[in-house]
Order: C-alpha cells, then sequence, then structure tokens
C-alpha cells in the first residue's frame, strides 16, 4: 500500500507531501536536516524511536528520509514537547496559500472554535488565512496590530506578501541574514557573532541575491529528473532479481531434493546440513537487497522532496527564498550521498549456481554437499547517486568559475589566507575542496592534505607511499578525485573528507615510459618528464612526444581551464601547445629563473621566479606585470583553485602559501 502511494507521488508531484504518511503535509515541522513531515507524523515517530545511547547521553531519533541523528531539545522533553520545539516550515504554508485555494478557503481561527467562516484574508505573521471579523480582531489587540494582513483575492500582493524569513535551525526565534561564503554556510545575527565574525567574506542574503544568475550554473528540478527515473529502474530491478532468486532456489531445491530421494537413506543429514546454509545464504542475500532497495527508495523521497521544493520555489518564491532553497536542496542531497557511500551493501546477489549434483560421491567423500555459489554484482546505485553530487557541486563550481572568469585578471591582487612550514621538498599540490590542499611530499614518500580554514594551515592526513609521489592531476570536474604519478605508474584515488579525512586508492596504471607532472585538459592528459613532454589520450597512452628538457629543475606543465591546450618551460621559453602539438605561443623569459606556471581564468599564464614575485604574461604576448606576494621567499610552483577564488604558491624554502583572489591590486 505505501509503495503505491510512493509511486503515485510523480503523478501528483507539485504538492508538498510528508514522507512518511505520504499525504498532503499537514502542520508542517522540519528537523536540522531541513526533512518536513506533518507535526503529527514525527511526533509518532518520535514517540515509537526516540533512544538514549548512553546512561548521561539524551535521546536521539535518526531522519526518517536521511537518517542523520537528531539529538532531543533536552534530557527529559517528551515526544510531544520535542515536536513542538521543531521549527515551523513556514515557507511550505506561504508556498501553498495561493496554489491550494480549495485548502485555504475556511478561517483557520474560527476552524479551532468548531466554526466555519470563509477566509478573506492572509495573515503572513500568523501564517493562516484568516475571515473579515478576524481581521477586525487583529486592529483592536495591540499584539496583533503590526501583522502584514492581504487580501487572497488579490493574488499579485499575495505572492509578494507571503515571503516568510527563514528561521535559523541552530538558534531559536533567530533568522537567517547573512551567508558564510568560507563555510557555504546559512547564519542568523547569533551565528555570525560566535562562529563567523572573523571569516573573509560574509555577505547579507540581500546581497548575495542580487549575484544570482538564473540562466547559468543554478540547481533546477532537470538535474532531479534523470535519476528519479534511474533510482526507479533500479528499483524495479531489485525486485526482479529477488522474483528471479526466488524461482531459481525453488528450481535448485527441486533438482537437489529428486535426487536426494534415490538415496535418501544415507543422504538425511548432509541434505539437512545443505539446506541450512543454503537457506542463510539465500535469507542474507534477499535481506541485503532488501536493504539495498530500500535505501534507494529512501533517497528516491529525498530527491522527490527537494524537486518539488524546488519546483514550487522557483514558480513562487523571491530571488532569497530561491537562494536559501537551493543551499537547503544542495546540502540535504550530499550528505545523503555520503551516508550512501559509507553503507557496506551495495555488492548484491544476482545469481546462484550448483557446479555439482553427484551428492553421493560428495557424501562419501566429504560427509556433506557442495555448498551453492553465489554470484554477486556491484549494483549501479552509487554511480547513479555520485553522478548527481558531481552534478550539484559542479554547477555550483561552474557558476564561481564564471563570476571570477569576468574580472580583469590583470588587475587582480591577492590577500594571504592560510600558510605552513614543511619538513621536505614539496613541488606539486592542487586543491581538492575549497578548505583542504593535496601535497606530494618527497621525504618520507607520502601524500599529505593540509586544512587551509585557518591562518595556520595544518595536516589532516600523512598517506604513505612506496616511491616518490610528483604530479598531481584532477579527473575532469570532480575535485575529490585525483591522478598521482610515481614515475613509471599513475595510481587514481578518491579523497574523502567528512567527519575525518581520507584517502581510497582506486586503480592503478601502467605507464610505457616515465611521467612526472601531470595536467588534464578536457580531452586529453599533458604529461613530462625531464626529458620530454607528451599529449596523451585519457588511458595515458601518448598521442605525441616533444624534447624538453626541465634543465635539472623538476619538471612542470599546465593545461587551459578551457580548453585542450597546455603551457610548459623549456630551457628559459614560456610555449603554449594545442592538442595537436602545434605551438600557439612562445616567450623568452632569459632573465627570469621560470619554475612552475598556471594559466588563470583569462588565459593568462602565471609563473614562478624562484623569488618573492610572479611575473602574469597576457596570452598572446605584449601585457605583462610582476606580482610580489607576502611570505613567499622564492616561488617555485602555482596552482589555482578550479573556480579560480584561490590560489596555492609552492615556496623552494620548503612551505607553502595559499591566497585570495581579489578584485583589483591592493598597494
Amino acid at each position: 500500500m505505501c509503495d503505491a502511494k510512493l509511486e503515485s507521488l510523480s503523478k501528483d508531484s507539485d504538492k508538498f507531501r510528508c514522507p512518511i504518511c505520504l499525504e498532503k503535509v499537514r502542520n508542517p515541522k522540519y528537523l536540522p536536516c531541513y526533512h518536513t513531515f506533518c507535526k503529527s507524523c514525527i511526533q509518532t515517530y518520535i514517540s515509537s524511536t526516540a533512544a538514549c545511547s548512553g546512561d548521561n547521553s539524551p535521546k536521539t531519533i535518526q531522519c526518517p528520509v536521511c537518517r542523520k541523528s537528531i539529538q532531543a531539545p533536552s534530557d527529559d522533553a517528551s515526544s510531544e514537547e520535542w515536536a513542538c520545539s521543531l521549527p515551523k516550515d513556514k515557507l511550505i504554508l506561504s508556498m501553498s496559500v495561493d496554489s491550494d485555494r480549495s485548502e485555504n478557503k475556511y478561517c483557520m481561527f474560527c476552524k479551532r472554535n468548531d466554526k466555519t467562516v470563509p477566509a478573506k484574508h492572509w495573515c503572513k505573521t500568523c501564517t493562516e488565512t484568516i475571515c473579515d471579523d478576524c481581521k477586525s480582531f487583529h486592529s483592536h489587540v495591540p499584539l496583533l496590530q503590526c501583522h502584514k494582513i492581504v487580501r487572497l483575492s488579490d493574488v499579485e500582493n499575495l505572492r509578494k506578501e507571503t515571503e516568510i524569513d527563514e528561521p535559523c535551525v541552530i538558534h531559536k526565534g533567530k533568522y537567517v541574514e547573512v551567508f558564510c561564503h568560507d563555510h557555504d554556510q546559512l547564519c542568523c545575527s547569533t551565528c555570525f557573532f560566535t562562529k563567523h565574525r572573523f571569516c573573509k567574506k560574509v555577505e547579507s542574503i540581500e546581497d548575495v541575491t542580487m549575484e544570482l544568475e538564473e540562466s547559468y550554473g543554478q540547481i533546477t528540478p532537470k538535474c532531479f529528473e534523470d535519476v528519479l527515473k534511474n533510482l526507479d529502474h533500479e528499483r524495479k530491478m531489485y525486485r526482479e532479481t529477488v522474483a528471479h532468486l526466488n524461482a531459481k532456489k525453488q528450481e535448485i531445491c527441486k533438482n537437489t531434493e529428486t535426487k536426494i530421494e534415490e538415496i535418501k537413506s544415507l543422504l538425511d543429514k548432509a541434505q539437512n546440513q545443505w539446506m541450512k546454509q543454503f537457506e542463510q545464504k539465500h535469507s542474507d542475500a534477499v535481506e541485503n537487497i532488501e536493504i539495498v532497495s530500500d535505501e534507494v527508495k529512501r533517497f528516491a523521497t529525498a530527491v522527490q522532496e527537494a524537486k518539488t521544493m524546488l519546483q514550487r520555489v522557483l514558480e513562487n518564491g523571491s530571488t532569497k527564498q530561491i537562494f536559501v532553497s537551493r543551499y537547503k536542496v544542495r546540502h540535504q542531497i550530499l550528505d545523503h550521498v555520503d551516508r550512501l557511500r559509507g553503507l557496506n551493501i551495495w555488492g548484491v546477489v544476482y545469481d546462484y549456481n550448483q557446479p555439482d549434483t553427484d551428492f553421493l560421491r560428495q557424501v562419501f567423500k566429504n560427509r556433506n554437499f557442495q555448498d551453492v555459489s553465489v554470484l554477486e554484482m556491484p549494483t549501479e546505485t552509487l554511480d547513479t547517486v555520485s553522478t548527481l553530487a558531481v552534478q550539484l557541486q559542479s554547477t555550483t563550481m561552474l557558476y564561481r568559475r564564471k563570476i571570477m572568469s569576468q574580472k580583469d585578471w590583470m588587475k587582480i591582487g591577492f590577500e594571504k589566507l592560510a600558510e605552513s612550514e614543511l619538513n621536505s621538498d614539496v613541488n606539486y599540490g592542487l586543491f581538492v575542496d575549497d578548505t583542504n590542499v593535496l601535497l606530494s611530499v618527497k621525504n618520507p614518500p607520502s601524500l599529505q592534505i593540509y586544512d587551509i580554514t585557518d591562518t595556520k594551515a595544518r595536516c589532516v592526513l600523512a598517506y604513505p607511499c612506496s616511491t616518490t609521489p610528483y604530479g598531481l592531476c584532477q579527473s575532469g570536474k570532480s575535485m575529490d578525485k585525483v591522478y598521482v604519478s610515481f614515475e613509471t605508474h599513475v595510481d587514481y584515488y578518491k579523497v574523502e573528507i567528512s567527519h575525518s579525512v581520507s584517502l581510497k586508492k582506486i586503480k592503478t596504471i601502467e605507464l610505457k615510459g616515465c611521467m612526472k607532472a601531470l595536467s588534464c585538459g578536457p580531452e586529453m592528459f599533458f604529461t613530462r618528464n625531464d626529458k620530454m613532454r607528451m599529449i596523451c589520450t585519457p588511458d595515458f597512452s601518448v598521442k605525441y612526444s616533444s624534447p624538453g628538457s626541465s634543465g635539472g629543475n623538476p619538471p612542470f606543465i599546465s593545461a587551459s581551464f578551457h580548453s585542450d591546450k597546455h603551457a610548459v618551460i623549456v630551457g628559459n621559453d614560456l610555449l603554449v601547445v594545442d592538442k595537436n602539438n602545434e605551438e600557439l605561443f612562445k616567450k623568452n623569459l632569459q632573465d627570469c629563473s621560470p619554475r612552475g606556471l598556471a594559466f588563470d581564468l583569462q588565459e593568462n599564464i602565471f609563473v614562478c621566479l624562484k623569488s618573492n614575485k610572479l611575473i602574469q604574461i597576457k596570452y598572446g604576448g605584449g601585457e605583462s606585470r610582476y606580482i610580489e606576494l607576502p611570505n613567499i621567499k622564492e616561488s617555485y610552483n602555482v596552482v589555482f583553485h578550479p573556480t579560480g577564488e584561490k590560489m596555492l604558491v609552492l615556496d623552494f624554502r620548503k612551505r607553502f602559501s595559499v591566497y585570495r583572489v581579489l578584485d583589483k591590486h591592493k598597494d
């Protein structure tokens, strides 16, 4: 019955529905993870599931949709008190005023007194429909005189006046006022003064929404449509797999029992043992599939809820509501994806095999039957949800990159954000998210991740390597998947950053020749060793190679943000070459001692000079300038964040610094 209701959501997806009862949400309340439920539903859920994790620990529940752990407001709070303390989802109430006229045609004040009186007005402060008498009552009560009231028949004003203030999920009675770009977080005034007043970039919600560009890089309901189709297909596949396994089980058991009957007096004991083991295997297989299917169902519910919310806000909400809703939707989905990735359930049994049915020989030889083989395969669910997560992250990243690319990069300045002393030479590094950088360290051979949130960066992971790591580059649009060169092979890693930081090796690619420096374009890889530069296909097969000595320095190479062209230093010459190995641009830097280099967002090239300066050369030549950086003694390599908002500079003096890119140079 519940599944039938869930299937009907797609046919009536314009209604806000409670994920527990699957009916139109009544008296909406939401948890800190932003999922909304009927007050009565979440109260019943709390009453039946709240548990204590320890003798002195408060009660907790898990969100019915995303399973995030939610703590009770107090140790002795009842389920009713807990449900009442949850914030009312005024956004859903306000979005429903104009669209659900049939549900809002009666005065809610009178209805509580068992009276049925037609509603004529909407009170923004009370977030309820009222009649003429109750409106008059508002005007006579001092506490109610400041309430904003608009007629339900006035559609245009109704849509304008139903905008509500978004409450802070942490501080009761406070409302969201500012947005911290450094932590990607909505804040009330208390949040700002306690945790974010020293952050570099904090703006009011109104200022942020003025920068919104609807036509580019924003999350839309279309992002979720294909995922919902794929999830529905995968749930159908799970049901069919269970049916197939049941049928195959019956077939195998029937064949087995037929043979056993011929020699039953000798095989009863072996049969009973075999059946017990097989039943357990089958039970475990089906149970795991049902767990997987249930997780897919929960994720589909979360995606459907996000799609409905986003669709309705885009149709009826203000720019402020659109921004806040996109933020909430993105973090809901990404947190849910992180939890799914951590589950060890994705190897699903799809078939059984019984290779040997000579039971008499088995009993005589081994005193038992040979076990039925279980055939497993990885499901596509994680690929589906990971694709959505990458899409949500990349839309935000592309939008931020577009904003940064509109600046005049020949006039930008830099502000130091973080720095750290190192114990070894480090020639290669890159950003793996907004607050962490990955470095390849020579001694001891390791990959190290540094948190750059504070002024003094700190190492949060040291991943030992059997040989020295060299060049690093990201995999396309994904910042968390990284290629690392070890000269004779390239390892492909997944960087996981949540409550802790970890590196997981996905695969190893053996190379036919030595490669040290790596850089990735849209279609090609560009690599270097001490004597050659190479243009490679996605499997690191060399398509073109050219002489290019590094002159005793570590080899450096950099790909453009926008196209398959790359820049290298050969001797004292700066070369820019396209994917067909055709030279596009050349400039002599005879007096500069050039080292590492990087393209900026307007195709200009930054070159390190083994001094406290970098040189920025306008693409095509002509204009250039020197940039002096605080805290740098001998600049050796430079890397930009994919959005262009930050720059990492590695110093020859065993240190690194991270800078924020500013609109114009600060004298």
